[in-house]
């Protein structure tokens, strides 16, 4: 039995400031400020258990359970203009501030158990026959409420309008004749909603070497899935929201894969499968929220299908020592529905929201590389330490279809369907998909000290953020995302004899984002 229990808080404190020209609002330049505190935390705990019925039947079991919850107090924005004089100012009407309150709670309950018999062919040869059953409950509950103050006679005095921030919205001009706080909480599931996903699934697996040398891996997997975005009015007045119907689907997921070891430090695989791939919760909810990390408005899309996923890949793998290897490898996929981020207008506000494109078509090459060198330098501090370096490159392509008569649901036609020649340029690539994508980690590793040093450097091209409005184009993210980060690791040792058991403390140490993460987001017209 293996009882582990996890428990990770983060609290992030953001402050922004952006000026610019906002086309949806005015030609006049504008300052947006905007500061917010974020509390997220993780609690986890998983029971696994292993029970040798007889020296060939083996039963293996899990069990989890899990909370997630996310509590942003007082997020808060302003936008100020300027006047004739190009001074900043703030009327509480023109140009707007918000106060928003927002929580979230996610829990995942989930089992399974599988049977596993150990058989002989003879010869050497050996293979094992399993099957399978899991379960999984996934719950959310978010709630997001929206305050402003507004101006109470419609004008705010001259000098009230020029004031600093905390002075603006200090308690003396909290009054019948200042400003007066009034509630902006969106509607019909703007604000709140509820979700849900539960899953069965029953597998069955025979691992086998069906001649000297090759080995097949061959399973079936029937999945049977609701999931659900309950639309939640938080108000009585607005009466019963319009609910979307639950999406309920059963798949048959075939895989295989065939190793043929032809030397004994080298192997080819060749393998196939089908996947889905489901919605995220925040991708199906109407909830509009914030991006802090790419300072975008998003709504998700209710109307959105599961993507089917058709894989098929190849490696070439040369482990030419203790743990150092070459592999090489090839990948396609088809995509029925891929989910799809595209921007739209709601009032003077674009937001970026989801869609399913059709079809798409992925495939690849990537290589990957890890090598361990006795250190060129002499020294007490030298002696001990083997250098490490660890280096993989991906190339991607792929097409969107987008054919006359192909259709879309887009969230803005309330699930009507609309042309997707509208909506996604046919051939284009898939939106977030990086053509070049490398990393290189550099260090060393002692065995007697049990220390680590690594350097990390990542680079990744130019790829869609998002697909532009109706006969817009899309938006591109560039220049490249670049990337270093530095850690060191550092254990040490101490025995304990209860138990017969050692305890190892450690401490770490990290440095991220030593090359400015900058990017620029951009659409171009011909």
């Amino acid at each position: 039995l293996q009882w582990t229990n996890l428990y990770v808080r983060n609290t992030t404190k953001r402050t922004k400031v952006r000026e610019g020209v906002d086309q949806l609002f005015s030609t006049d330049m504008v300052r947006d400020e905007n500061t917010g505190w974020y509390e997220r935390q993780l609690f986890m705990t998983q029971l696994v258990g292993r029970h040798n019925l007889t020296d060939k039947l083996t039963l293996d079991w899990r069990t989890a359970y899990a909370v997630t919850e996310r509590d942003v107090p007082y997020e808060k924005a302003i936008r100020y203009t300027v006047d004739a004089n190009n001074i900043w100012y703030h009327d509480g009407s023109r140009v707007q501030n918000s106060t928003q309150f927002s929580e979230l709670k996610d829990t995942v309950k989930s089992f399974g158990a599988s049977l596993t018999y150990d058989f002989s062919l003879g010869e050497g040869r050996d293979g094992q026959l399993i099957g399978g059953y899991e379960v999984l409950d996934n719950q959310r509950e978010s709630e997001n409420r929206l305050f402003r103050f507004l101006p109470a006679t419609g004008v705010l005095p001259y000098n009230i309008q020029y004031s600093r921030v905390d002075f603006l919205f200090s308690d003396v001009n909290i009054s019948p004749e200042r400003f007066v706080l009034s509630e902006r909480t969106g509607a019909n599931g703007a604000a709140a909603y509820d979700a849900g996903l539960f899953t069965n699934a029953a597998y069955a697996k025979v691992d086998v070497e069906v001649i000297p040398l090759v080995r097949l891996a061959a399973g079936l997997r029937y999945e049977r899935a609701k999931q659900r975005v309950t639309i939640v009015n938080l108000f009585a007045s607005e009466g019963a929201p319009e609910q979307v119907t639950p999406l309920k689907e059963e798949y048959v997921l075939p895989s295989a894969t065939v190793t043929w070891n032809f030397r004994e430090d080298m192997q080819l695989r060749a393998g196939a499968s089908k996947t889905i791939g489901r919605p995220q919760f925040r991708e199906l909810a109407p909830q509009v929220y914030l991006d802090p990390d790419q300072d975008r408005l998003f709504a998700g899309n209710p109307y959105l299908k599961d993507t089917e996923i058709t894989n098929f890949d190849a490696r070439y793998e040369w482990y030419y020592d203790a743990g150092q290897f070459f592999t090489a490898g090839l990948f396609y996929k088809d995509m029925e529905n891929p989910v799809e981020a595209s921007v739209i207008d709601q009032g003077a506000s674009l937001l970026q929201t989801y869609l399913n494109a059709p079809k798409a078509s992925l495939y690849g090459v990537e290589f990957d590389f890890k090598g361990v060198y006795d250190s060129p330098m002499e020294g007490r501090f030298f002696d001990s330490k083997q250098w490490l370096l660890m280096a993989n490159y991906t190339y991607t392509d792929s097409q969107v279809e987008a054919k006359s008569g192909d259709v879309v649901y887009p969230s803005s036609a309330a699930g009507a369907p609309r042309p997707a020649t509208d909506y996604i340029v046919d051939g284009s690539r898939l939106q977030g998909q990086s053509e070049h994508v490398a990393n290189v980690q550099f260090g060393w590793e002692d065995q007697d000290a049990r220390s680590q040093a690594t350097l990390l450097l990542t680079y990744v091209s130019e790829r869609t953020s998002a697909r532009g409005r109706p006969g817009e184009p899309d938006y591109i993210q560039k220049p490249s995302i670049r990337s270093a980060t530095a850690r060191s690791i550092l254990t040490t040792m101490t025995l304990a004899r209860a138990y017969r058991s050692a305890c190892r403390p450690s401490s770490s140490f990290l440095v991220a984002h030593l090359i400015p993460k900058t990017a620029l987001h951009f659409s171009e017209c011909a």
